[in-house]
């Protein structure tokens, strides 16, 4: 064989490869964002902090980046969401996902202006509260660019705020209890 015809079947062999990638690209489903869970991280008089766990599955064979991804958080405020956060993963940089594949990130989120306060008297007021987080990833897939929405309800109780503010720590989980139902009793 001449070189002519190597350089012919390499050419042959790549075009095939590169159409066979987009090809299953296309026909395959779009990469998917789940959120896994939410913790609270730190609590004080003026600041929530917490961080939000998402799982990206890329279902294509080639990496693919996440180049943004917003979010809102927001707590049910009897019939009416109440905004806590809103963001993004700017200072995170771009979220590289590997190829078929999931990827868990976490992403620090944080709460300092009065929706805490109103937040924190509801949860304390009625024991437990319906945290929901939303948004959307643009996600680089070199042939492809869709932004991939997603969204989830979580339910934060009364227990789970003060074994993160007493830190498993017994004596002050029984006074911050006693103390938020005495509260309650009397600011209600």
């Amino acid at each position: 064989m001449n070189t002519l015809t190597i350089s012919a079947l390499f050419v042959a062999f790549i075009v095939f490869v590169v159409l066979f990638l987009i090809g299953s690209m296309i026909v395959a489903e779009e990469p998917t964002i789940e959120v896994q869970g939410v913790k609270i991280t730190s609590l004080t008089r003026t600041t929530m902090s917490f961080d939000v766990k998402i799982a990206i599955k890329n279902p294509y064979p080639l990496g693919a980046t996440v180049t943004e991804l917003a979010y809102t958080i927001t707590a049910q405020k009897h019939d009416e969401p109440l905004l806590l956060a809103t963001g993004t993963t700017e200072r995170m940089g771009e979220i590289k996902i590997a190829g078929s594949s999931t990827t868990d990130i976490t992403i620090p989120a944080q709460i300092n202006n009065s929706g805490i306060v109103t937040a924190g008297l509801q949860l304390l007021t009625d024991g437990d509260m319906e945290i929901g987080v939303s948004g959307a990833a643009k996600v680089d897939l070199i042939v492809l660019q869709p932004s991939v929405p997603f969204s989830r309800h979580f339910t934060i109780t009364k227990e789970e705020v003060i074994s993160e503010v007493s830190g498993g720590n017994e004596l002050i989980s029984d006074l911050l209890t006693t103390g938020t139902d005495i509260a309650s009793k009397y600011l209600f």
